[in-house]
Order: C-alpha cells, then sequence, then structure tokens
C-alpha cells in the first residue's frame, strides 16, 4: 500500500486481519486501537495509537501490534481473561481496541494503578455502554499484576516481566533485535511536492482520501524538530514532541495546574500521537495546547528551508482565522518557554460538551505573579470567543497590581467580556460565549485561591 494510505486499511484489507474494528475513521472510537513499537537505545517503547490515522509510512522500522498478536497461542493474556470472566465483552466490536489500549498501558508504565488504567481507556467507547465492567476488567489486570521490577518500560527486562505476568506472548522480548535486522530504506517516486506531516491526528481526520496517494515528509522522524532540552535558563520544546512526551517530561510541572490539564488533551491514543507544533500551526482558535503556553510567554523559532531563521512570540503567529505568520517555506522548529518566576499561580479552564475527547466550547488559561496577595503581573488567555487564540492584554492590565479578591476576579471577568468578539456557532450562541469566558476567568481565581469561595464564583 503507498505510505499515505492508514494502516487500518493496511491491516484489514492487506494483511486480512479483521480483529481490529473499522468505526469512526476520526480516531474518537477506539475500535481501531494498535500498538506501535519505536526501538530506543535501551529498548523498544510501545504505545497505542489510532491505526484510523496512521500513515503506513510510519510503520518503517517499527512493531506494529495488533490485536491477534498479542493473543497467545492456546488461551488468552491475562488482559482477554479478565474481560471474559469479568463480562466486559458484551457485542464485542470494541472489545478488541479495549484490550490493545490496556496493554498499552501496561506496556507503558512500571507501576499500574486502576485510575491509570481507567485513563488509558479513555478513548475507547463501549457502544453497548458497559462501562463498570470493562472497569472492573482492567482494575482485576492490575490487581494481579502489580509492579514492575524493570527501571524502564521500554527495557528488555519489563518486556520479560509482562510475559511472566501473561500479558505479552513470549516472542516479545525478542523483537528488539528483528527490528534491528529490518531494511528501513526505500523511496518515494512522486513528482509532487511532499505533505508535511507531524502527528496526523487532524489531518487524517478529515484529508485521509486525499493524502493516499500523496508522498509524506514525516516530521516526527526529524531528529531537529525532536526533544526537551533546558538552554540559558529556558525550556526549548521540539515542534514534533508529543502531548504524552510532554506529559512525562514534567517540563510543564512547575506550571501546577496547566500541567495537569494536559488529560483534557483528547484520550491517550491521541495524545501519543499529537504533536505540540501541529496543535499550534493548525489554527486553531480553541486549541488547547496553544491557549496554554500563551500566558507563558511562549516564543516560536521558525527555518525555511534555506535555513533562516526568525522568532516571534505564540501570540503574534496567528493573523486572522486559520491564518498565520508563516511562509510557505517555512517549518515550526521549536517553541521556547522562559524560566517561571518564583510564586506563580497558574489555571487553565475548559468547557465543552464531553470533559474528555472533545473540542472546547471556550477553554482559558491565567498565569498569577504574586508578592502576597497582591497580583504583581497577570496574563490571561482566551480560545474559541475570537477569530484567533487571544492573549487578552486589556484583562491583564486591568488587574495588575490589585489584590487577588473576590472584587478584583470580578473585574477581570468584566473587562475580559469586553476585549473579546465571539460568534454565533454550533457550538453556543455569541453571548453564552462571552459569558462563558466571564465564568472561566473567575475560576481561575477560585482555582488558585480556593478560600474566595461563591465569592469569586457568585
Amino acid at each position: 500500500m503507498p505510505g499515505g494510505a492508514v494502516v487500518l486499511d493496511l491491516i484489514r484489507n492487506g494483511l486480512h486481519l479483521t480483529g481490529t474494528r473499522e468505526g469512526c475513521r476520526e480516531g474518537d472510537c477506539g475500535a481501531c486501537t494498535v500498538l506501535i513499537g519505536t526501538p530506543l537505545a535501551e529498548g523498544v517503547s510501545y504505545r497505542a495509537v489510532n491505526s484510523c490515522l496512521l500513515p503506513v509510512a510510519e510503520l518503517r522500522g517499527r512493531h506494529l501490534v495488533t490485536i491477534e498478536g498479542l493473543t497467545p497461542e492456546g488461551g488468552l493474556s491475562i488482559v482477554q481473561k479478565a474481560f471474559v470472566d469479568l463480562g466486559a465483552s458484551q457485542c464485542g466490536f470494541c472489545t478488541p481496541g479495549m484490550i490493545v489500549s490496556m496493554t498499552g498501558y501496561l506496556l507503558s508504565t512500571l507501576e499500574p494503578t486502576g485510575k491509570g488504567a481507567a485513563d488509558a481507556l479513555g478513548g475507547n467507547i463501549c457502544r453497548c455502554t458497559g462501562y463498570a465492567a470493562v472497569r472492573r476488567a482492567a482494575e482485576e489486570t492490575v490487581r494481579c499484576i502489580g509492579p514492575s521490577p524493570a527501571c524502564s518500560s521500554s527495557s528488555p527486562a519489563h518486556l520479560e516481566f509482562l510475559v511472566e505476568k501473561g500479558v505479552l506472548p513470549e516472542y516479545f522480548p525478542g523483537i528488539s533485535s528483528r527490528i534491528g535486522e529490518l531494511d528501513t530504506g526505500g523511496t518515494v517516486n512522486s513528482d509532487a511536492r511532499p505533505v508535511r506531516l507531524a502527528g496526523g491526528t487532524d489531518l487524517f481526520a478529515v484529508r485521509a482520501g486525499e493524502l493516499r496517494e500523496m508522498p509524506l515528509e514525516l516530521l516526527c522522524r526529524d531528529p531537529s524538530l525532536r526533544g526537551i532540552r533546558r538552554e540559558e535558563g529556558s525550556t526549548v520544546l521540539g515542534a514534533a514532541v508529543t502531548v504524552t512526551e510532554l506529559v512525562e517530561s514534567r517540563v510543564l510541572r512547575p506550571y501546577g495546574d496547566f500541567h495537569d490539564s494536559l488529560d483534557l488533551v483528547s484520550s491517550t491514543q491521541i495524545r501519543n500521537r499529537a504533536t505540540l507544533g501541529g496543535n499550534i500551526v493548525n489554527a486553531s482558535p480553541i486549541g488547547d495546547l496553544t491557549v496554554m503556553l500563551m500566558p507563558l510567554g511562549a516564543e516560536l523559532l521558525l527555518r525555511s528551508e534555506a535555513g533562516a531563521a526568525r522568532t516571534l512570540p505564540l501570540h503574534r503567529f496567528f493573523l486572522g482565522y486559520r491564518k498565520l505568520d508563516m511562509r510557505e517555506d517555512e517549518l515550526l522548529e521549536s517553541v521556547r518557554l522562559p524560566a517561571p518566576d518564583p510564586g506563580i499561580l497558574c489555571s487553565f479552564e475548559k468547557v465543552s460538551m464531553r470533559r474528555h475527547m472533545d473540542i472546547a466550547s471556550v477553554n482559558s488559561a491565567a498565569l498569577f505573579v504574586l508578592s502576597g496577595d497582591t497580583i504583581v503581573s497577570a496574563e490571561i488567555s482566551a480560545g474559541g470567543v475570537a477569530p484567533v487564540p487571544m492573549l487578552l492584554a486589556n484583562t491583564s492590565r486591568a488587574i495588575a497590581g490589585r489584590t487577588l479578591s473576590a472584587e478584583t476576579a470580578g473585574t477581570a471577568a468584566m473587562a475580559a467580556m469586553e476585549e473579546v468578539s465571539p460568534i454565533d456557532d454550533v457550538r453556543g450562541s455569541a453571548e453564552y460565549k462571552r459569558k462563558l469566558l466571564g465564568r472561566l476567568v473567575r475560576a481561575h481565581f477560585l482555582k488558585v485561591r480556593p478560600e474566595l469561595g461563591r465569592e469569586a464564583l457568585p
């Protein structure tokens, strides 16, 4: 199959393995979940991903695992057995994806928990709504396995532990050497300009048919776009860093609620592929990462094909609806975050039809620098209330130097509602979104100073 075809079609129509199910083809249901093993210096790292959003070209040099590859000869894995014994499989259509997701969780952590297992299944829909039994099966699996003695989730020792516990078939520990024997070369014969592809979680949801025969430039395989590093007191994030890597790196830990809110960015499968740069360049007015990074003073590094580089603040990158200050020959290379000031307080708020796996109607982030109870400075951003994500400069100025109080929260809410220009659309009327932003701004104050109580959110 061509490199632009999705892996789901390769599995079902090319390899004729039908355990991987075709559901929404948009990454929302999880029925098509597979595991992708990526070789690292210490072993192989496995991630659960949606095969309906993954191009075949990304399989080069990787280990693709479908539900068929998780079933031991002559029996069931411990995950499969728990689903059977506890009635977690009803019609069965969604079950393979859930078992793959659960196995992916056990592969990616050394100390599994019931909550972690449930969170890992957040991107899998049960059409029969048998979630209670699914949760029991996940919790029972975690209880039976316990913590891994390995030092890394990608190490051979961890794979051997999971084989011993009945999670994986016996062939898994030998995969690392087998991947090393693969011919990972290959050329693309096409006169067409390659389509730049990062995680593809948005692009393949809307343009899969168009991309099938197109050559792809796989940005996630470019080392210059990867990694998280410290430079001169600031943090540099490669544009191809995934949301999962942001979570695991703990780089946003100093920003408290921003780090804790990363699980609101879609599902495990999407976070394992979705990139920081993709979320920004997508130019959505309600991109969660964009709204979250704006108050931090994030700065973008753009580089042209000729090697010329320029920087600009994230909040100046957006010129209009889906219009960016970015030339056709430029690529977003990295995002730089300045060192956080001591005593900062952060808050991220998002309102959507569903708490998880949904696009926001309105989202907002706030960063406060305090001296005692006085707001030395503040930065508040908002999405879904204008053609572009906004840094609310007027609102921030209105509360600088004031006491962090319920009264100031009201001042900030009023200023924010006056500063934005929402429109009526499927996510709500303009007036609804304006009022919603006011409530979110008040919620920022309540989150960073809970003792304000109902006075901050009347």
